[in-house]
């Protein structure tokens, strides 16, 4: 604690503040302005008084590939997309590297946001600088950073919304491309029911209710569960589907893990049959375009999707089910 009342006074043609903390005795030069020196002072005092003092002197030092290193390993873990997580923040490592945390700035961050758009999407931009936002955050939470360089920064507009789907021939050219019949079966399921890639991973036979012909999503995206309709295609598809001796994941590794080696696979397929530009989400936006072709009812489309607004693409030739 603080020990004394500090004094104010000249030295070397400068204020300078003197008190003492816990026996030791500090010095600071304020500067020309004795009435400011005092306030200087006034405020330290404070801060030595609530043991604030030094431990506010070492807010921003440390490094911030160690900083990275330990939220890789206290927060990453934590969260739904953790591998998109992880590889964000390694490049954040990559950029900033030992740097101490408290000399990164909003300018050289604003200054990164500009030269990115050259090329890069306002999204991914967003989504880049929306992780070190959280990151520089938890710094604070953590007592490692006083406040965040990104406080009050304004992200880009988005308008980068994609339009692409695929017709019914389009989709069966698409799935006889696929080699591996686990691909061929993701397919079919986004195809025919509009989840997610990550949903269809993390598919457990469990939530199959083949008798009602649901499917249900315990864990989506925006964190409320959710059934699916299946139709005959899928149900057919998973009533054959072999299922691993000990996991009870339908798309299970050998060893029982969930599979993660669909984007080779997927992107070879569309190679093979011709499409390009085409991502897996775009499958979910063609089941989407399909239900409405259909007359599906948009609102049972929304609590199918999960989402408040439903993207639906709605192609200009009349366009029949899909028969994958």
């Amino acid at each position: 604690m603080a020990n004394g009342r500090g004094t104010v006074y000249m030295r070397a043609g400068q204020w300078t503040i003197g008190f003492t903390v816990n026996g030791r005795r500090v010095r600071e030069k304020i500067g020309g302005n004795k009435r400011f020196a005092e306030m200087v002072l006034k405020k330290r005092m404070t801060e030595a008084l609530e043991n604030r003092y030094f431990s506010k002197r070492n807010l921003g030092r440390m490094p911030f590939r160690e900083f990275a290193e330990s939220y890789l390993e206290r927060v990453v873990p934590q969260m739904k997309s953790a591998r998109s997580e992880r590889i964000r923040v390694l490049c954040w490592m990559k950029h900033f590297g030992s740097r101490p945390l408290g000399q990164i700035t909003r300018t050289e961050i604003e200054e990164f946001q500009r030269q990115s758009r050259a090329k890069q999407r306002p999204a991914t931009i967003n989504r880049n600088l929306g992780r070190l936002r959280r990151m520089l955050n938890v710094a604070v939470n953590w007592e490692l950073l006083e406040e965040s360089p990104m406080k009050g920064l304004k992200f880009l507009a988005e308008n980068n919304r994609r339009h692409r789907y695929l017709s019914v021939q389009e989709s069966d050219q698409l799935v006889q491309a696929c080699v591996s019949p686990r691909v061929r079966a993701i397919v079919v399921i986004a195809l025919h029911t509009g989840m997610r890639l990550g949903e269809i991973l993390n598919l457990r036979f469990q939530d199959i209710d083949f008798r009602a012909g649901l499917i249900l999503i315990r864990d989506s995206k925006h964190g409320q569960p959710r059934h699916i309709p299946m139709d005959a295609t899928v149900v057919d598809l998973l009533t054959g589907y072999p299922r691993h001796p000990t996991s009870d994941l339908v798309f299970a590794t050998a060893s029982g893990t969930k599979f993660k080696g669909v984007r080779d696979g997927f992107k070879n397929a569309c190679n093979r049959a011709g499409l390009s530009d085409l991502h897996f989400h775009d499958l979910r936006h063609t089941f989407a375009s399909q239900w409405v072709m259909n007359d599906g009812s948009l609102y049972l489309l929304k609590e199918i999707l999960g989402r408040d607004d439903a993207k639906i693409c709605t192609p200009e030739p009349p366009v029949h089910t899909l028969r994958c």
